[in-house]
């Protein structure tokens, strides 16, 4: 199996790699919705939901692959309250078939409301 390390401005200068491709499947390292200027979107969870799923597109398309691919996302939420604002969010940009999903609520280590990583199918 051959691996691939994807490194982009969304990770310098971090100790990661944006996403590792290990033979079909596209591992996707946390996510946090920042801006242009490197600080959290402002506008809630759904504003950095919006955003995480601008980058993660951009991620698989740089890596062959798209939104419809994903097969399973972790959500990092730091408050439960969220969780229906969040859902709405997301379930625009999974409109058909939804990818497996674990959620959890926790603190995070960046000021942020929201975390997700994701793991695609990268092959036919």
């Amino acid at each position: 199996m051959s691996l691939s390390f994807i490194s982009g401005e969304n990770a310098e200068g971090l100790p990661l790699s944006e996403a590792v491709r290990a033979g079909d499947l596209l591992f996707v390292s946390g996510m946090v919705g920042f801006g242009p200027d490197g600080a959290v979107v402002s506008g809630g969870v759904t504003a950095e939901t919006d955003q995480i799923m601008r980058d993660l597109s951009d991620i698989l398309a740089r890596s062959g692959t798209t939104l419809e691919k994903i097969v399973k996302v972790s959500v990092f939420l730091t408050d439960a309250s969220d969780f229906q604002a969040f859902n709405d969010a997301y379930m625009k940009h999974f409109p058909g078939r939804k990818p497996a999903r674990v959620g959890i609520v926790s603190g995070l280590t960046i000021d942020a409301k929201v975390e997700m990583d994701f793991i695609a199918y990268v092959g036919d």
